[in-house]
């Protein structure tokens, strides 16, 4: 087997020589001859066999083989000519050498005319080679696969290629031999524990390369783990494909990864209502141009009739959706982000202007039904951050614990300190809302019933986001809400409750901001009879404290206390029973932005022609939405649950 040999160091390899015997051409009178140096005959060294490669390549030929010197007995201050060229055939290297007409050249070049001075020697190192084992270390062999000549000599007494180091000529032959004999005898003691050093060597090598490699298949499986991390939250969170390979390519930790995932959330949240990003529909391979043909009529009325021949766009977008729910229904499946008709206004009857008549062929604003209830939710108008389009289970990183930092002397090094993360688990509960809606409206609206269906649905379906967002019990399906949370802040009147005061409010905001909430997203959130109350409170100076918000009444924030905005929404509770006392109220303030609201991308539709609203002509719409509701970090809130208006 061929192999590289490790044991073997450069300086071993290095100024070795070999000699050669040549013969003079018979043109005596040129001072330019040449003459083989070198072939791949094999040559026994301590090592075992080595043999010269004369492939093409295996002779290095760069500058410094140009301007060799032909030296005398390898004397460096001996300079008889210069080796003009090197060349080679398959199994002999060859120099061509032109004398000196110094006096040291001129005398070399008579000995070699004269046939005295026939004796030739190169200096060279190898540099690479390969290695054939044979079953004792002399029948190895050692392929110099790249070798270089440094220079070429002539020489009176070739040197002893066999240990590679110059030896002097003794006159006295006893000598010479009782010194060889000891030279080979603690070359064999030396070559011996040569060998262990080797051997040992060797297996350190081995175990060194093992380590090496070990290490790098656990950096190879920690960047494989990562990157499977990334496309994981990518799909949970409906992040764009260049986003993902934009986070592929920059080698952050997997804990920045996410830090950067809960940013793109938030932005995605504060995005205005209908702005553009990627949804359920575009998953699925929908186009804008399908996404705005998708008729919610032709669905209802083919549901309604179980006659689908003329909604079979609408059919196969809920087969889809179904395919990948894993779910089956007997109505219909939408997608949350078509583009449909939006209006506010509630009604749907034709025959009458108060409820319906009035809105048939009127041209309304396109939105979508997310867009829609974003907007009618009052938790998601104060900055809940909303995750649309998610799909199975999902788990929301959340930072629990921040990084230390320090200062430092010069030169000093700072103490490592990472993040501390832990997860918010998101399952989708499924929230339900009932509407009914003529049967005439349906076959006689000569544009799209979906704003006057969406329009209610939206509204029942966003007071139920709201009421779980506020108190959910976390039971039977329903989400955990921000009271029932454990770890919140709180703010407590007295065993019988207390009479609601300007203090009170100011207790609320010091706890949450003391936690590091961000002041930016704070809102107050009441009740209509709390807000009522709150416009009546004076100042020590008789000022009122209630500042009103004209622009923002609309909005559901009539106005602000303690310099914050403060939301009305009637699912925040009132009546509440706490020692003695039976009308206590909830008074809510936090960082909405810290509340998640995770829906899960799609509508599932039923119609009941034979309901309720059946004798008078009308079917029932089912809604049914998979949605859930989440706190990434519950000191962003503090609630006063035992508040008195009087």
């Amino acid at each position: 087997m061929t192999k590289k040999r490790t044991e073997l160091t450069a300086d071993q390899l290095r100024g070795q020589v070999r000699s050669a015997v040549f013969e003079r051409s018979e043109d005596q009178n040129s001072s330019v001859i040449r003459f083989p140096v070198a072939s791949d005959t094999p040559i026994q060294r301590w090592y075992g066999q080595e043999i010269l490669s004369h492939k093409p390549g295996a002779m290095v030929m760069g500058e410094r083989q140009k301007t060799l010197p032909l030296l005398f007995n390898h004397d460096r201050n001996k300079l008889i000519g210069i080796v003009e060229k090197l060349d080679q055939d398959e199994h002999r290297t060859y120099a061509t050498v032109r004398f000196s007409s110094s006096e040291d050249g001129q005398k070399a070049k008579a000995m070699v005319d004269e046939r005295v001075l026939v004796n030739c020697s190169f200096q060279y190192e190898i540099r690479d080679y390969d290695e054939i084992r044979g079953e004792n270390r002399e029948d190895d062999q050692i392929i110099a696969t790249s070798w270089e000549i440094f220079e070429v000599s002539l020489v009176t007494i070739p040197a002893d290629s066999n240990v590679g180091v110059y030896r002097h000529f003794e006159t006295n032959l006893k000598e010479k031999k009782m010194a060889t004999r000891d030279q080979e005898n603690s070359e064999n003691t030396v070559n011996d524990s040569e060998q262990q050093v080797r051997e040992n060597v060797r297996e350190a090598a081995i175990t060194e390369a093992r380590r090496v490699e070990a290490e790098r298949e656990q950096v190879r499986k920690a960047e494989r783990q990562r990157i499977e991390n990334i496309y994981s939250l990518c799909r949970q969170f409906n992040i764009e494909d260049s986003e993902r390979e934009n986070m592929i390519r920059s080698n952050e930790s997997i804990e920045n990864i996410r830090s950067h995932v809960l940013d793109l959330l938030g932005n995605r949240s504060a995005a205005p209502v209908g702005a553009a990003s990627r949804g359920i529909s575009e998953d699925i391979g929908l186009t804008a141009t399908e996404r705005s043909n998708f008729s919610l009529v032709r669905a209802l009325n083919a549901a309604m009739t179980g006659d689908w021949s003329k909604a079979g766009f609408e059919r196969e977008v809920s087969q889809t959706l179904a395919k990948r729910s894993g779910r089956e229904t007997s109505g219909f499946f939408m997608p949350s982000d078509i583009t449909m008709q939006r209006d506010t206004t509630r009604g749907y009857v034709v025959g009458q202007a108060t409820q319906g008549g009035n809105l048939v062929e009127n041209e309304l604003r396109t939105g979508s039904f997310i867009d829609l209830l974003r907007a009618k939710a009052m938790v998601t108008r104060m900055g809940a951050t909303v995750i649309s389009g998610l799909v199975g289970n999902v788990e929301i990183p959340r930072q629990t614990g921040a990084s230390t930092t320090y200062w430092l002397a010069e030169n000093g090094k700072p103490t490592e300190s990472n993040a501390v993360f832990d997860k918010v688990a998101l399952k989708p509960k499924t929230i339900g809302a009932i509407s009914s809606v003529s049967r005439n409206l349906l076959l006689q609206s000569s544009m799209n019933v979906e704003a006057f269906v969406r329009n209610e649905l939206a509204v029942s379906l966003a007071l139920g986001i709201d009421l779980a967002a506020l108190c959910g019990s976390g039971t039977n399906n329903e989400p955990t809400g921000i009271a029932n949370v454990p770890g919140i802040c709180t703010v407590e009147g007295s065993e019988n409750g207390a009479a609601l005061t300007f203090d009170h409010l100011i207790d609320m905001e010091t706890q949450v901001a003391t936690e590091n909430a961000d002041v930016t997203n704070m809102y107050y959130l009441c009740n209509a009879a709390t807000i009522g109350f709150l416009k009546k409170i004076k100042n020590s100076s008789g000022d009122y404290i209630w500042k009103p918000i004209t622009e923002a009444v609309r909005n559901g924030f009539p106005g602000e206390v303690n310099g914050y905005a403060v939301g009305r929404s009637n699912q925040v509770r009132g009546g509440l029973t706490k020692g003695t006392a039976t009308t206590c109220n909830e008074i809510y303030f936090g960082n909405w932005a810290d509340l998640l609201v995770g829906e899960w991308g799609f509508l599932e539709i039923d119609v009941n022609r034979y309901g309720d609203s059946w004798k008078s002509g009308g079917v029932e719409i089912r809604a049914l939405q998979s949605i859930d509701i989440a706190v990434r970090h519950p000191k962003s809130f503090c609630l006063f649950s035992d508040a008195l208006l009087s």
